[in-house]
């Protein structure tokens, strides 16, 4: 999930022969005021509220949002957010240090500087993710970090040799495609105005990182976004990359496995239905009922099953 230059020319060669998803036009974000991506704004949702698949029912969105129960954290969660804080941290810093150091630097140095930061940085996550255990966020931080910290190195060390007088941004960009925690405002369609997809990288590619187990749902994530995309930039997004990321705490191994994920009018009219199907659960007060099988690692189990008042 640390991507690279050599990464983004890799997708690219990759969606060239993949045959190109048909969209319709009028399924393009940017269609919004006069077609079916259309919603209203009574209720802006984020992405996540509809494909995080926590409640098959869509429970979870009636009672964060109408009867305003409190959420009741867990490990899985937890493992979910420090995965994802690392990653974007990880990406920062690498940056930050490549602005510093006013061109002084390479990839040895910027090793070195990274396991300092991270070394600083794993005290932090020990204390704020207190439900998974000591010693998984620090075999977790370590190694996660020690990959973004290599991979960049490398990177960095790469741009250098193709010209030794780059200026300091264009170094920056040139170690680090990406930009963590994309802003997008999803508005138009009747979502968050305060979206924050994974990762932006180019020519046009949003990234997201899943941690829970692998569920076709979540590819709906991915043309989530995009339409929200297309309505603020007006820039066309057919494909998306969604990284799943498995934990094996026995082996202590994380395994990332990317796939690139084509943004179909097929997906696209999929989403539509799924916000359409919770915003007018909202808007006429329908309550749905507990599912026969609630996912352990949702933040209102204890709500639903187990008599918590919130």
């Amino acid at each position: 999930m640390f991507f690279t230059w050599d990464d983004v020319m890799r997708f690219s060669r990759e969606i060239r022969r993949l045959p190109q998803p048909e969209i319709d036009e009028e399924l393009r974000g940017w269609s919004w005021s006069d077609s079916a991506v259309t919603s209203s704004t009574t209720w802006l949702l984020g992405v996540s509220d509809i494909t995080s698949n926590l409640c098959p029912n869509g429970r979870d969105v009636y009672l964060r949002y109408v009867l305003k129960v409190r959420q009741v954290d867990n490990q899985v969660l937890q493992r979910g957010r420090l995965i994802h804080e690392i990653f974007s941290r990880a990406v920062t810093t690498v940056k930050r240090f490549i602005y510093e150091s006013d061109g002084n630097i390479d990839g040895g140095k910027l090793y070195r500087l990274m396991f300092d930061a991270g070394t600083r940085f794993k005290d932090e996550l020990i204390s704020k993710y207190n439900l998974i255990g000591y010693e998984e966020v620090v075999w977790i931080s370590d190694k996660l970090w020690d990959e973004a910290a290599r991979t960049y190195s490398a990177a960095l060390d790469r741009a250098l040799s193709r010209s030794a007088y780059m200026a300091i941004e264009s170094l920056a960009v040139a170690t680090v495609p990406l930009v963590t925690e994309f802003p997008i405002d999803g508005s138009p369609i009747g979502l968050s105005r305060t979206l924050r997809v994974d990762a932006f990288m180019p020519p046009s590619l949003l990234v997201e990182i899943k941690s829970r187990k692998p569920d076709p749902i979540y590819e709906l994530s991915l043309v989530g976004y995009a339409l929200a995309f297309e309505s603020h930039y007006e820039i066309p997004v057919n494909y998306g990359i969604l990284v799943y990321v498995n934990i094996d705490s026995t082996l202590r191994r994380i395994f990332m496995r990317p796939s690139i994920i084509p943004i179909s009018s097929k997906a696209r009219s999929e989403f539509i239905e799924l916000r359409d199907r919770r915003k007018e659960m909202l808007a006429y007060g329908e309550v749905p009922g507990v599912a026969e099988r609630c996912p352990a690692e949702c933040p209102y189990i204890h709500y639903c099953r187990g008599g918590f008042n919130g």
